[in-house]
């Protein structure tokens, strides 16, 4: 989804709150497996209830035009048929441009349910008219989507919090240098360097260099730089 231009939130509005303090406390129960996602951009745990959900932050976590994100982010309530209902959406992100969205994440038995269309609308509206923000429905097929989460899951296992090594500093000046290159001629130029590939998938993570990770990562792979 594209976010629309930046809106100003208040530092002590409801959706800032979120960042800091759950909607809700997940813990192990009986019917419930909790997932901890260990978060590179927040740096920071965050628990999530299930494997959709703990595959969602994924892509929350290396999407560079989101700047952070939590879940179980705020409670409100809405009204279907006359009955009010209490809800709290998976998600809140914040985009660079300041703009923030609620998510819902469903696995496709959940959207095609009967009562699912009407609820999610009445969700929809009541969190645009509480706090002014959308709320957007995630589903399994776009979350899922392969080979998209395979390479999104070997980034994140390799992403580092440390500066960056000699060795992926010539990296990139090699290919701010030479433009587009394939991952088989960076690996044998730096055919010296140990671990060449974790530090490529740690550069992606980084944002520093990019290529199309709707492809799978291999040696034909075509990176380059995201600066000039």
């Amino acid at each position: 989804m594209q976010p629309s231009p930046a809106t100003t939130y208040q530092t002590d509005s409801p959706l800032e709150f979120a960042f800091t303090h759950s909607a809700r406390k997940l813990t192990k129960s009986r019917g419930k497996n909790i997932h901890r996602y260990v978060s590179i951009k927040m740096n920071t745990i965050i628990s999530v209830e299930s494997t959709l959900e703990f595959d969602a932050c994924f892509h929350f976590d290396f999407n560079n035009e989101i700047s952070r994100f939590c879940s179980q982010p705020i409670r409100y309530s809405y009204v279907i048929n006359g009955i009010i209902h209490s809800y709290v959406p998976d998600f809140l992100c914040e985009f660079d441009c300041g703009e923030m969205v609620l998510y819902e994440v469903k696995a496709p038995d959940a959207v095609k349910s009967k009562s699912f269309a009407s609820e999610f609308e009445a969700k929809r509206k009541y969190a645009k008219k509480l706090f002014d923000v959308d709320l957007e429905l995630i589903e399994e097929r776009h979350i899922r989507y392969i080979p998209l989460l395979k390479n999104l899951k070997c980034i994140h296992r390799y992403t580092s919090h440390s500066e960056l090594t000699d060795e992926q500093t010539s990296i990139l000046k090699y290919l701010n240098k030479h433009g587009s290159t394939k991952l088989e001629t960076i690996i044998a130029h730096f055919s010296n360097s140990k671990n060449i590939i974790p530090m490529i998938y740690d550069l992606l993570s980084k944002y520093l260099i990019n290529t199309d990770l709707r492809v799978p990562l291999n040696c034909q792979t075509e990176l380059k730089t995201t600066y000039v």
